[in-house]
């Protein structure tokens, strides 16, 4: 029996899923969708990138994340909201946040294998349990206050549907509240789902997948050859060491946070064998200003050879 139960659960886990979505409220730009075509992630993951955006705790972000925060700009408070036991068939509007990138202004999405949300609200101080009916008041309240904070609440199938629109509702103001002051938000979704939807909605997903692979096998063989050729290199050169992962500005310009190590040792064996080379040039200078005048007894030498020759 014990086994048995140990195998459910088991498969439960795998089956069940801890999603985050990344939305921008307000001036763009504080958060930035990288080129890594994953968006698994772990909870640690998750808090790092937290970390490193709304600057508390520690500021190094783990490597291979699908966003990153920007250089220069950070936003001005940043909401957790941590929704348990969802069934997204049951909500369209979050639906489509935690899925389509580009639109609602989502920025990018993570995935966390198993049910994490509260493991990853572990790393926020300020977490606040709410109800459907004080919702809307406790978000608009953290939205407010500077740094990060966090709501948390367990959605049912019968408040599933109020939960949504309020949700859909509330990121509506907030953007126009937004755009009056002139701030930026970034409210952080955080969905687990509930053990049925994950396993249904994995199934449907590897199922669309393998048809429009087949599909796309069919129809496109010699530009998925190509199209193969063109990731390779990418990923090569993404893969040498040197590039490390970023994302590409407006202007098209490949920007990245960090240093790899390979730009570390390159830039350091430029650096010193550059500082080596102008110390050496400057010294055999300082010798020759120094060098003391003396006649050149080869040149009186063969002068006086040849006075006598004549």
């Amino acid at each position: 029996m014990r086994v048995f139960l140990a195998a459910a659960f088991a498969l439960a886990s795998v089956d069940a899923a801890t999603r985050v979505a990344v939305v921008e409220i307000g001036k763009s730009g504080t958060v930035r969708r990288t080129t890594s075509r994953s968006n698994d992630a772990s909870p640690d993951g998750v808090a790092s990138f937290w970390s490193a955006l709304h600057g508390y705790g520690r500021k190094l972000q783990h490597a291979g994340m699908p966003v990153v925060p920007d250089l220069f700009s950070r936003p001005e408070s940043g909401v957790v909201v941590g929704l348990t036991g969802v069934d997204l068939d049951n909500m369209p509007q979050l639906n489509a946040l935690m899925t389509e990138e580009g639109s609602n202004g989502v920025v990018g999405h993570m995935e966390v294998a198993g049910q994490h949300c509260n493991t990853m609200l572990r790393n926020v101080d300020n977490v606040a349990s709410v109800e459907p009916a004080t919702l809307d008041n406790a978000f608009k309240s953290q939205a407010a206050e500077s740094g990060i904070s966090a709501l948390k609440m367990q959605v049912t199938s019968e408040i599933a549907a109020d939960v949504d629109s309020q949700i859909a509702a509330d990121l509506e103001q907030l953007r126009v509240d937004a755009a009056a002051s002139g701030k930026t938000i970034i409210v952080h979704i955080i969905v687990e789902e509930d053990d049925g939807a994950a396993r249904r909605r994995r199934l449907a997903r590897r199922l669309s997948e393998d048809e429009e692979q087949e599909e796309g096998d069919e129809e496109n063989n010699d530009g998925d050859e190509e199209a193969e050729d063109e990731d390779g290199e990418g990923n090569q050169q993404q893969a040498n060491g040197f590039y490390g992962y970023g994302y590409y500005n407006s202007y098209g310009e490949w920007v990245t946070p960090y240093k790899t190590m390979f730009q570390i040792q390159y830039f350091n064996v430029v650096l010193w064998t550059a500082l080596g080379l102008i110390a050496a040039l400057f010294f055999a200078i300082y010798l020759m200003i120094n060098m003391p005048m003396m006649a050149d007894t080869l040149l009186f030498g063969q002068s006086a050879l040849a006075v006598n020759a004549d």
